[in-house]
């Protein structure tokens, strides 16, 4: 069985088995005996144990699609084996081969059913504080101590503990080991199973050791000292299970509250903007979550992307849970419902591997630690192609030597960056998108996405021009006449035609013996003052609109005066008026087809405007950090201050969700695929995240963020262009609703 079929196999599982009597099992908080027996014959017990120990061998990424389902049909279940999970890990990655061969089959057999024991009474989050002790007699340990919150304590029969075997040790971690303990022996008593808001079913116990054994053949590795750094290695696998049964129980709420809003629409009124919202949220923590668990696949260290996976969809699901029931009402607090177990269950996935609130300061000193004293952190390059690194690097490369320390003068003045513009076409740049046979570079969407995202982190107003220019580039090299293609797009690629992007209904387009006449004013348009080749939107008819190429000078066509705009000057920012402006049949591009040059031509434009925003919010991010670093307040750098690295961390965390949705809105986009789904999600969250990191990092600089001196007053006034391009937010909310309702509620 191939890994795909075993998440469909355990999709099928949930739906015929588990869904249907959840509900009684939960609400009288019964262990699922029958359920986990057919967990056992599932082989989840042994989902990563190698085949070799008898198990399933499953990658991260596929194991993490496991605990998804299960959590979409009852969460408890993703515990049953999350804990069994982590101490199979402990003896698979730091146990001696012996250990393994002993161990690891009836682990996968599910005989041995498994949990860790680390939290006590005292010692939550804070790992080294534990008091538990284990004394050397011989060749057996005796263990004394407390520990809280075992999952499986009552049913389970195999534990991963952890202990002091050093007291005196200092640091304390230094002398803590890590055993395998087996119950059946005198001096461990489960005084009492613990009652809990949620995650019921499943048993979560108190254990309580006096002088337990435990032979020294169980001391995980042979050698004492190192049992903090065998548990704290299996956190990462614990964390992104924690995210993975959080976009699980995010998707079946999400599920509950379309199902409720399909029932209750009437007519043809509005869906709530708020599950445009969910379901934005749900595709980013699901995107954290694959993300951190191919990582792990790939071997790379991944404690702060694990981390970060955790905190969002952690958080997510928490959202979602309260939005799905909003929604229900006040049916949303019945028993007979669904919504009310998964508002119950969402608290436990923000406390457990680690509260959020420690999450965040773990994730606030990796990234001072990983990208305090560089740029560019976090920006996505693992698992990229080399060829799209180096084009990366080289625009990075460019943006550092030739925008960043020219902005602010330019900014200032209002002036259009002609020099920057025109060393863009040497590069390439402005051909990025244009076939290599019309003298451009053919890039993919994806690489064009984050070159655009490299523009912005210097100057939004940059990627603003490049944006207008490569969305008209790919429609005439899409939906354009041979003739057009042959005599525009090696002008473009060079830069010596610049495009520009007019979106509005506000034009009418007439038929007129073989031509068409164009007529309306279409305001604030971006690159106006320079563009040499306009696309406008025209209504052709009460259903119709189509996209007309007009050449400047056109007869008939004006400019308005120069705008002044918050943010993003030197754009070159006018209205644009076309008084009867004729244009050849020809102009109408994609002809018969021009409603799909028209989506091509706004996805492009969106998809843009999300690179850009996360550019900006990578910019807003990066300035945030260094000044942390560099200002004091109360004796020590303000990055040392706990309520500063909760915004980091939130900071960076927000940015790597937009940064995925805005890659994944591009898969695909070179067919005529034309799912507006993804790419309104990632417009959605890009821009209100730019607009939030930006302030965020204000805040940070404190009053020094509000001087023009900082460039974060830059961030700031830039962030709510990008939030109102193309209609604004408030209407992408509303379209994205209606195509989530129209489509379904299926990830």
């Amino acid at each position: 069985m191939d890994q795909h079929q075993v998440v469909a196999s355990i999709r099928r599982f949930v739906e015929k088995e588990v869904k249907p009597v959840a509900a009684a099992l939960e609400h009288d908080d019964l262990y699922p005996h029958d359920l986990v027996a057919r967990m056992r014959q599932l082989g989840l017990f042994g989902a990563l144990i190698p085949g070799v120990y008898g198990g399933l061998g499953l990658d991260t990424t596929t194991y993490a699609r496991v605990v998804e389902e299960l959590g979409r049909g009852w969460m408890s279940l993703t515990g049953v084996i999350n804990s069994h999970t982590m101490a199979a890990l402990i003896v698979l990655n730091h146990g001696t081969e012996e250990q393994r061969r002993r161990f690891l089959p009836p682990f996968a057999r599910g005989d041995a059913r498994g949990g860790l024991c680390l939290t006590e009474p005292h010692a939550g989050s804070d790992v080294q504080a534990i008091r538990t002790v284990a004394r050397r007699h011989g060749d057996t340990y005796l263990i004394t101590g407390t520990k809280m919150f075992v999952t499986n304590g009552r049913e389970g029969n195999t534990f991963a503990l952890l202990a002091r075997t050093d007291p005196t040790a200092d640091p304390p971690h230094r002398g803590m080991s890590c055993f395998i303990i087996e119950k059946g022996h005198p001096g461990l008593q489960v005084v009492k199973s613990i009652s809990k808001l949620g995650y019921k079913g499943v048993d979560t116990a108190e254990l309580v050791f006096e002088d337990f054994p435990v032979p020294v053949q169980n001391l995980v590795g042979g050698v004492e000292g190192r049992g903090f750094k065998h548990v704290m290695s299996g956190l990462e696998m614990g964390r992104i299970n924690i995210a993975a049964r959080a976009v699980g129980v995010a998707q079946a709420a999400f599920e509950n509250a379309m199902g409720q809003v399909r029932a209750r629409r009437q007519g043809r009124r509005a869906p709530p903007p708020a599950i445009a919202e969910m379901a934005t949220r749900l595709t980013a923590a699901r995107l954290l979550t694959y993300w951190a668990a191919a990582m792990k696949d790939r071997g790379a260290r991944c404690d702060l992307e694990a981390g970060m996976a955790k905190l969002y969809a952690s958080e997510t699901a928490q959202e979602i849970a309260v939005d799905a029931m909003r929604i229900h009402g006040e049916a949303g607090t019945l028993k007979t419902l669904t919504v009310e177990r998964h508002y119950r269950d969402t608290p436990l996935m923000i406390i457990g591997e680690g509260t959020n609130e420690i999450q965040r300061l773990l994730i606030a000193r990796q990234l001072l630690e990983r990208y305090g004293k560089q740029p560019g952190a976090l920006t996505f390059s693992e698992g990229q192609p080399e060829e799209r690194k180096q084009m990366v690097l080289a625009v990075r490369q460019f943006v550092e030597k030739h925008v960043i320390p020219v902005v602010q003068d330019q900014e200032n003045s209002s002036r259009y960056p002609q020099e920057i513009v025109e060393r863009l076409g040497e590069l390439g740049i402005l051909g990025a998108i244009v076939p290599p046979e019309y003298g451009g570079l053919g890039l993919d969407l994806r690489t064009c996405s984050m070159i655009l995202e490299e523009l912005a982190r210097g100057w939004t107003t940059i990627a603003g021009i490049v944006t207008s220019h490569l969305a008209l580039a790919r429609a005439i090299a899409r939906f354009g006449t041979a003739r057009q293609r042959k005599r525009l797009l090696p002008l473009m690629a060079r830069g010596d035609r610049m495009g520009c992007v007019a979106l509005s209904n506000a034009v009418t387009a007439r038929r007129a013996l073989g031509a068409w006449i164009l007529t309306g004013t279409i305001r604030v348009v971006e690159n106006a003052s320079h563009g040499a080749l306009f696309i406008v939107l025209g209504r052709i008819d009460r259903r119709r609109s189509g996209c007309f190429l007009v050449e400047r000078g056109a007869k008939g066509l004006t400019l308005g005066p120069p705008l002044e705009t918050l943010g993003a000057r030197g754009l070159g920012t006018r209205d644009l008026r076309l008084n009867g402006v004729r244009v050849s049949a020809a102009s109408l591009i994609g002809g018969d087809r021009g409603r799909g040059a028209e989506q091509a031509l706004l996805a492009t434009a969106r998809q843009g405007i999300a690179a850009a925003a996360v550019g900006l919010a990578q910019a807003a991010f990066e300035a945030a950090l260094r000044y942390s670093q560099q200002r004091s307040a109360f004796g020590k750098p303000i990055c040392q201050h706990q309520a500063i690295q909760l915004k980091l961390a939130d900071m960076a965390t927000r940015i790597m969700a937009a940064r995925l949705l805005t890659h994944r809105a591009v898969e695909g986009a070179h067919t005529d695929r034309r799912d507006v789904i993804p790419i309104g999600m990632a417009k959605l969250h890009a821009t209100e995240a730019a607009y939030e990191v930006a302030l965020e990092a204000m805040r940070i600089h404190g009053g020094y963020g509000y001087t023009t001196e900082f460039p974060v007053e830059r961030y700031y006034r830039d962030a709510p262009r990008l939030m109102l391009a193309l209609d604004g937010n408030e209407r992408e909310r509303l379209d994205l609703a209606r195509h989530l309702i129209a489509r379904g509620a299926g990830s």
